[in-house]
Formats: structure tokens, C-alpha cells, sequence
């Protein structure tokens, strides 16, 4: 989806937020932001929002050298979605359909995103999911995701940020239950992006006993595939089907054709207004079937 034009005010409003953070010489922010806006002036039309938002942290991180600027933020909120976990799992127990309702789980996880949105509670992370639960699924991609699964040997599932990959496990837990001889992978960053998580992250929540965890090289909020290493290309080509989390990865990865299903919350006015739909929507979408006006 290259409409990062849409996107520039986005960008240039979380630099100036972490700069304000991170720089407080107000000659050393000026130099700061006017790099910044020539960074995006010269940027090529066709490149994505995430891919333009790394290119401003990159220059954050060469003004400040701090790798990870939002590392407390990742932290706090992987502890306390895993003291949330029992009782968020405990909502399938009384499930007419698991499958479906862990993926509605899945993408309430997707609040946790502290580059869309700045306060970020856990108060909001409830209200999320009780909203959540009760949105609609499309019938129809939820009908293809089955038959997808039945037929898949391999799967990928392209994580997004910490703490939401609490609810990610519950999901993959599920897909496992169901489909025991799946070999799924769980990517994640390769680096610090935003509040996204890494490999690290991953194992941390106990991903690993469901998935094996692998990165994508890059530090981009996506996944862009003429960024990332050869080494989860490779993974990404032989993946039967891909399960993709988040508004970075659907934005990177939007129109490229492959078997993709994405599952995020809409926090982007852009799309909220090019989809007349409300802000902080669950968005279940299949590749294959994406309507060009959300492309």
C-alpha cells in the first residue's frame, strides 16, 4: 500500500514527540527536525509509511544513540499481558467457536501500539477487547482461513508489537490445538522498531511452544520484503499461508499477492476515512480478496 504522502504529518508528529523525549537542546532538536523533513521530502513515492518512519528513527537514533525508545514501554506491557493471559484465555472456555474468538482476541492485542497511538492503558487494553468479542467476522474470510489451514503444512505468522504478542500466543495456541501437525513460524523484528517485538520478546512470553521463532533482519515497522534478510524470505516463499498482525505489516505487504490474511485494529485515519469505518475497527481481511479502494 504506498501511501506514505498520507501518512507524513503521522510521521513527522511521533518525531517530534520523541525528539521532545530524547533531545532537549532545543538547537540540537532544530538540526534534528530539519533533517527529518528533508529525509522525507527526498523519499520515493512509492515507499510505505513504515519504511519511511525507519528512516526518521534511524536519524532519532544517530542524534540521541539510543538503539530502543520505547525499551521501558515493551517491557511494562509484556508483564502485564501476561498476568492478563488466564483470564483472557479463560474467555474460550464458554466459546461456541475458539478458533474465531481467538482470533477476535488476537486483534484486540493490536491496541498495544504506542507508534499509532499515545496513550496506551491497561483500561483501554480492556475496553479493546470486550469491544472486540462482539465485531463481526467476514464470513467469507473466515470460511477461506479454514480451508487455508486444513491444507497448509507450513504457516508464518508475522508478529507486531509486545505485549499484543501475549494475545498472539493464545491464537497460535489455538491453531495448534486444532492443527497439531502444523509447523507454524512466528517472525518478529530484527532489530528495534517502535514498540514491535523482537526475538527476544518472543520467547519471553513463551511463543516458542507453539512456534519457532525467527526475525525478519530488518528494523522497519513491516514487512518489507526488498528489506528483509534471505534468510526469512526463504521462510516467507515456502509458507503455505501467512497470518499477518498488524497495520505495518498490512501496509507493506498489501497488494503483493501472496496468500496473506491480516488482522489488525484500524488506528489510522487515513484508513478509518478511506474505509468509512469507525477508528480502532477489527480489520480480518484476505489478500486475494482486498477491495483497490483500500489499496
Amino acid at each position: 500500500m504506498n501511501s506514505h504522502v498520507d501518512c507524513i504529518a503521522c510521521i513527522i508528529n511521533k518525531a517530534d514527540q520523541l525528539a521532545d523525549k530524547y533531545i532537549k537542546d532545543k538547537k540540537e532538536k532544530y538540526n534534528f527536525m530539519n533533517k527529518v523533513l528533508l529525509e522525507v521530502a527526498d523519499t520515493d513515492f512509492s515507499k510505505t509509511a513504515p519504511y519511511i518512519s525507519t528512516k526518521v528513527m534511524r536519524l532519532l537514533h544517530n542524534a540521541t544513540g539510543v538503539d530502543d525508545f520505547y525499551k521501558e514501554e515493551k517491557m511494562l506491557f509484556n508483564e502485564k499481558l501476561l498476568g492478563m493471559e488466564e483470564n483472557i484465555t479463560s474467555m474460550l472456555d464458554d466459546s461456541n467457536n475458539r478458533l474465531m474468538d481467538a482470533l477476535r482476541i488476537a486483534m484486540a492485542g493490536n491496541i498495544v501500539d504506542f507508534g499509532a497511538l499515545d496513550n496506551i492503558t491497561i483500561e483501554l487494553v480492556k475496553d479493546i477487547i470486550t469491544k472486540t468479542m462482539d465485531s463481526n467476522i467476514n464470513s467469507s474470510v473466515y470460511k477461506r482461513f479454514n480451508i487455508e489451514l486444513e491444507n497448509a503444512k507450513d504457516i508464518l505468522y508475522l508478529g507486531d508489537n509486545t505485549g499484543e504478542i501475549v494475545f498472539d500466543k493464545i491464537l497460535l495456541c489455538e491453531i495448534k490445538r486444532q492443527y497439531p501437525n502444523l509447523t507454524i513460524y512466528f517472525a518478529t523484528r530484527g532489530k528495534p522498531a517502535l514498540n514491535d517485538a523482537n526475538e527476544e520478546d518472543a520467547y519471553y512470553v513463551g511463543i516458542d511452544k507453539y512456534a519457532k521463532i525467527i526475525n525478519n533482519g530488518t528494523d522497519i515497522p513491516g514487512t518489507d520484503l526488498d528489506e528483509v534478510s534471505q534468510e526469512f524470505k526463504e521462510v516467507f516463499n515456502k509458507a503455505d499461508m501467512i497470518i499477518s498482525k498488524g497495520q505495518g505489516n498490512f501496509e507493506t505487504l498489501s497488494g503483493t499477492g501472496y496468500n496473506i490474511f491480516y488482522l489488525f485494529l484500524c488506528k489510522c485515519d487515513m484508513l478509518t476515512k478511506r474505509l468509512n469505518i469507525e477508528k480502532l475497527s477489527a480489520m480480518f481481511l484476505y489478500e486475494k480478496e482486498l477491495n483497490t479502494e483500500i489499496l
